[in-house]
């Protein structure tokens, strides 16, 4: 009885791993190394459409390698996004922190991925980096892609 509960909890640890989200893309800032992920949030292994991101912080400053939810104000003021439009398996999302701009999630070649316009090109989106002067305000922001058609790097500055 031991070894057969031993080997159901080995298995349900290794049907967690494979139900982990993929990254998208993050946000980084001038504060401090901390940065804000985004990975595709699926249920049943189908895109939650209602729910398409999971949206956490990543410590590295003071307590390297742990995560955190964002809390409400975060959530619904700086790094929240909100659902635009949804499709059989895609989903476009408007980012809290730069409405000008929508991303799509959606999966290309097997991988999900968030795509954007980055100096007029379909980019899929990796990074965000936003130059804050303070916690509460951003001076620009510089958009990091890599263009779908060929793979080139692109990189745009944006003000909020």
């Amino acid at each position: 009885m031991k070894r057969f509960l031993l080997i159901f909890l080995m298995s349900l640890c290794v049907g967690c791993a494979f139900a982990q989200s993929e990254r998208l893309f993050f946000v980084s800032r001038n504060l401090n190394r901390n940065i804000i992920v985004y990975d595709v949030q699926l249920k049943e292994g189908e895109l939650n459409l209602k729910s398409p991101l999971h949206v956490y912080w990543y410590n590295q400053e003071h307590t390297p390698v742990t995560t955190n939810e964002l809390n409400f104000i975060q959530r619904k003021l700086a790094y929240g996004y909100s659902v635009e439009q949804t499709g059989k398996d895609e989903a476009v999302v408007k980012l809290k922190a730069y409405k000008k701009r929508l991303v799509k999630v959606c999966k290309r070649k097997g991988t999900w991925v968030g795509l954007a316009t980055i100096n007029g090109h379909e980019c899929v989106l990796t990074e965000i980096y936003a130059h804050c002067p303070t916690k509460t305000s951003c001076d620009y922001m510089v958009l990091h892609g890599k263009r779908l058609s060929n793979g080139a790097a692109e990189k745009e500055t944006v003000k909020p």
